[in-house]
Formats: structure tokens, sequence, C-alpha cells
């Protein structure tokens, strides 16, 4: 019985032996299936009001900075409710320790003043909470009343570049052709609005078959495709005014881009035999552009 015992046991041995020796006889592999990464938390209080009038715009501008942020992924806003203790003046002595104590890694703080000519001037400064220090100096931008939402991505631009040391996307906009109507009768118009959906303005009526819409690199004015005459013509808006001047007509397929100083456009055009032989049979440049901008 005591040698049926000890061959069992080294026949067990050997089994689990087995293995091990089979595990450790290739490389050593670590498989990452995927990352995980934690939202930073950050604390934006509401921008202090500099007088009465500006008490709204400055409540305005801290939700749109706050929401520009928390939309990226990258970011988690710690509520209101939990915070210690408010910020009740612009240039008061940061509490870090209140801050800390709610987890908050970023705090935001700013004013915001209504001038006697209607115009707003609006301050910010970020901090890194753990650190104890500004992250940068603080920066003012100013403008009318009416561009509160703009100025208020340009203040989120800079408090993620900051943090993320990557250059800042909120203050852009968006050109593309807007559809309604029923399937069988599409009415399409160029409309331009910003990069989360607001501030939408319509360029064109739905009279005529937009199509292909590009921004010039100074972003004052759009290439487009227009069926206005029945036949694909490619046409160059300016912004500010909403006024379009034709270029160049070709006969054919055309499509259009500008330069990469934005100084000319390039209209190419494809005949149905030229599309056959997969070649461009004619090209034109057109259309010098100033380097105005549609809105500062």
């Amino acid at each position: 019985m005591r040698i049926v015992r000890t061959l069992c046991l080294a026949l067990a041995v050997a089994g689990l032996a087995a293995p091990l020796v089979m595990a450790q006889s290739g490389p050593l592999r670590i498989v990452i299936e995927d990352g995980v990464i934690e939202p930073l938390p950050f604390a934006a209080p509401t921008f202090i009001a500099e007088n009465p009038g500006a008490a709204e715009i400055a409540a305005n501008i801290t939700r749109v900075v706050a929401a520009d942020l928390s939309g990226t992924g990258l970011f988690r806003e710690i509520p209101a409710s939990a915070f210690i203790s408010p910020v009740t003046s612009f240039d008061a002595p940061v509490a870090y320790a209140d801050w800390k104590a709610i987890n908050a890694q970023a705090l935001i703080t700013g004013a915001v003043a209504l001038g006697s000519d209607g115009r707003i001037n609006v301050k910010f400064r970020p901090y890194d909470v753990f650190s104890g220090a500004e992250l940068g100096a603080g920066m003012q931008f100013g403008g009318g009343q009416g561009d509160w939402r703009r100025i208020a991505h340009k203040v989120a631009d800079q408090i993620y570049s900051r943090i993320t040391g990557e250059t800042g996307y909120f203050d852009s906009r968006v050109v593309y052709v807007s559809e309604s109507g029923p399937k069988d009768a599409r009415l399409k118009r160029l409309a331009i609005m910003d990069y989360d959906g607001a501030n939408v303005q319509y360029l064109t009526d739905s009279s005529t078959i937009v199509l292909a819409p590009r921004f010039s690199p100074s972003g004052d004015r759009i290439l487009y495709t227009s069926f206005e005459t029945g036949f694909p013509r490619i046409k160059l808006m300016d912004i500010a005014s909403v006024t379009s001047q034709a270029l160049a007509e070709l006969s054919g397929n055309m499509t259009s881009k500008a330069t990469a100083r934005g100084t000319s456009s390039f209209t190419s055009c494809r005949s149905a035999a030229a599309r056959r032989r997969g070649s461009a049979s004619a090209r034109a440049a057109t259309a010098p552009r100033s380097g105005r901008r549609a809105a500062t």
C-alpha cells in the first residue's frame, strides 16, 4: 500500500510539473486589451458679475465653459452642491484645502463686467489644486453682448490647452447642408453653426440644391456647389455679408478646394469622357481672397 501511495504521489507531482514546464518554455506575454481613462474632476464656480447687468451673462458663460470641457470625456465637473467655500471675489486667495477635500484637481474662476458701451469683458484663471498654483497667467477677452457664447468657447479653449497641452477646438464652426421635407422632395440649404450646435444661421434658401461646402483656411468664406442654373457651379460666399459669386464655369462635374494659405481656390472639372479615362480635363485657379475674419 505504501508503494502504491508513493507511486500515485509521484504521478501527481509529475502531472502538475508538466504544465509549469510547458508554460515556462516560451517568452512571457502580457496582453493589454483596453486602456482606462479617468476624467479629470474640475470645479467651475459661477463667474463673478462685477456689476448687476453682467449676472446673467456670467452664469451663461460659466455653463458653456463647463459643458465644453465635460463634452470631451476628459473632464468631469464637480456639482456646485459639493463646494465647501464659495468664490466671492475674482482676486480673493484660493482656499486650496477646501477644493482638495472634494477631490477637485482643477479650479476655474472668472469674472464678467458689462461696460457702459454695452461691451463685456471676461477674465479668468485656471488653477492646479494639488500643486496650489495657477496654470499660467490669467487672461481676458472682450466683445459685444451677443458674442458671449464665442467668448466662452475661447475661455474653454485656453483652459483645455493649458491642462492637456493640446490645441482647443471649441471656438470653431461647422458648415453643412441642412435637409428637410419628405424623402422624395428634400429641401437643401447651406447652414453654419457653432461646433456644439448653437447659433445656427442659414446662408441660402431652399430654392436650389447645394452640395459639398468647404471653409477657406481663413474661415471667412465658403466654397460650395450650387445647382441654381440647373447645372453644377462652384460658388464662393463671403460669410459676413452672405453674398456669393460664381467661379469660372466649366462643363462636367465640378469640385472645389481652397489652397492651404487661403489665397486662391482651385476648381476641377471632369467631363463624362474624362471620368471614363479617370483623369481631370480642366483645372482653374481663381478667387483671390483676403485674410479678413467673419467675427472678432
